[in-house]
């Protein structure tokens, strides 16, 4: 009976796989409660991308592919749990956002070549987007990041579109207030006309729209007076400005320039206020607590966290971090923290360094096990890596002072080949036991370790631990740190 069974279930099977087969369309993943579809007119390319973002919560950003039918049709079914604006990407320029809300269906028809100018719509959703499109047609954002000025303050990077850029740079107090406050109002007024055009805009996607301009209003008047405040005289009052808009609107979390604005928000409050915390990012932490509420603190806490475990210690963060982990009780938005704090603690100071196991340029197996009972010197290093040149010969330097035989050099080379590794080893008069990570960045080794760029080095004591790196890197503090491990 069994055999029966199974041979029933794989005829079975094999219906379903032939049915998949004749499918019209392609899907970019079998569940979800978002429909993305469309058809692409005089296609070439034959894969369209679909970029979503709840990394703000989940600490993942979701990239969907799905190959175009053979009548140029596409399909995608994501789950999404927020509003927000979705990217879609085509060929080798052509890209466009549209705003989806979680249970849309929304059907695009698009040329292959100016995809976002020839883009319709139908179906739910369709008349939020056909909204959009006109309000960026007349109001075109900055395509490209690299686009941006960038300006340091407290422990952020602002950017800023180039005209409003130019603007800040220009313009007195007076004469910025009111050009933004027109910038402000131009777009406020567009969108009360297309609620009117557009009856059917939903309210959740009005109330994302009016976002998009009001906090990026407040961002642009934000960043001048903290960035431009000296040079043009700017008055105490000026910042009398933030009193219009509202800090704390959980509907917003997923907006992106709400959570620009309220990032950028604390992180003045900090940097212009009373230091009563040292440190930067306790203190911004302990100010969301007095001016942040709900879903909207869960976040800001979260990214404060996640932000001051990557540039501090993990011992400075680890209140803070226990606080919010214990207290709040949105989880989802806690789930960066979390992640951050592993990885942090992965690596920290006393936690044990992964074992690994490779062939040295010997053609010897060399485990990190081997050397328990000594101190290890860890390092990724590559020829096409300048500052890893000087690196090495800061550490060859170091090894020839150092009259130790319990401290083992491990070099750990991501060379383009392995000749080429050999060659350098040879040439370079490199000392120590010697690996080949033989793919690069994408080497199990260079995951192992959350290696992100090179040169990086770790310090491992006796018992297989990560000992605390000195804050500069230089003969001096790597010999003391060296000599001081028992």
């Amino acid at each position: 009976m069994i055999p029966q069974i199974i041979y029933t279930m794989r005829i079975k099977t094999a219906i379903l796989a032939a049915l998949l087969s004749f499918c019209t369309l392609a899907f970019a993943q079998q569940e979800g409660n978002t429909q993305i579809s469309g058809t692409i007119n005089n296609a070439i390319w034959k894969q369209i991308t679909l970029k979503t973002d709840e990394s703000y919560k989940s600490n993942t950003q979701q990239s969907f592919d799905v190959r175009l039918n053979s009548d140029n049709e596409f399909l995608f079914m994501v789950p999404l749990t927020e509003p927000q604006f979705v990217l879609l990407l085509y060929g080798r320029n052509e890209f466009a956002r549209i705003y989806v809300e979680p249970g849309d269906a929304i059907h695009i028809t698009c040329n292959a070549t100016g995809m976002a100018k020839s883009m319709t719509f139908s179906g739910t959703g369709s008349i939020n987007n056909q909204a959009l499109k006109q309000f960026w047609e007349k109001y075109p954002p900055v395509s490209s990041k690299f686009a941006m000025t960038q300006y340091k303050k407290g422990v952020l990077y602002y950017d800023v579109a180039p005209d409003i850029d130019d603007k800040m740079k220009r313009l007195g107090q007076t004469s910025f207030t009111a050009e933004m406050r027109k910038w402000k109002d131009d777009r406020l007024g567009t969108l009360s006309v297309y609620e009117s055009i557009y009856a059917g805009m939903t309210p959740r996607f009005i109330k994302h729209m009016r976002a998009e301009v009001e906090y990026a209003w407040a961002y642009n008047m934000l960043l001048y007076g903290y960035a431009f405040g000296v040079k043009h005289g700017v008055m105490s009052n000026y910042f009398d400005f933030a009193m219009e808009v509202l800090l704390n609107d959980d509907d917003l979390v997923s907006n992106e320039n709400y959570r620009r604005y309220v990032k950028g928000f604390l992180n003045y409050k900090y940097d212009s206020g009373p230091k009563t915390d040292a440190n930067p990012y306790i203190g911004q932490y302990n100010l969301s607590k007095r001016m942040l509420n709900g879903k909207t603190q869960a976040y800001f806490q979260s990214d404060i966290i996640v932000r001051g475990l990557r540039k501090t210690e993990l011992h400075t963060m680890l209140d803070v971090y226990n606080e919010f982990v214990m207290t709040t009780p949105y989880y989802d938005y806690s789930i960066p923290a979390l992640d951050m704090f592993y990885e942090k603690n992965l690596y920290a100071n006393g936690s044990p360094a992964p074992q690994f196991t490779m062939v040295d340029i010997n053609g010897n197996q060399v485990s990190l096990y081997d050397y328990l009972g000594k101190n290890v010197y860890l390092d990724f290093w590559a020829t096409w890596c300048a500052p890893c040149i000087r690196k090495m010969e800061i550490t060859e330097s170091v090894k020839r002072q150092l009259n130790r035989d319990d401290i083992v050099f491990i070099h750990i080379s991501l060379e383009r080949t392995q000749e080429l590794w050999q060659e350098a080893v040879i040439n370079r008069n490199i000392n120590g036991i010697n690996l080949y990570a033989d793919a690069g960045m994408d080497s199990a080794i260079i995951k192992t370790y959350n290696v992100k760029a090179i040169p990086e080095y770790f310090i491992i004591d006796k018992n297989g631990n990560f000992v605390r790196k000195p804050k500069q890197f230089n003969s001096m503090t790597i010999k003391q740190t060296l000599e001081t491990l028992h």
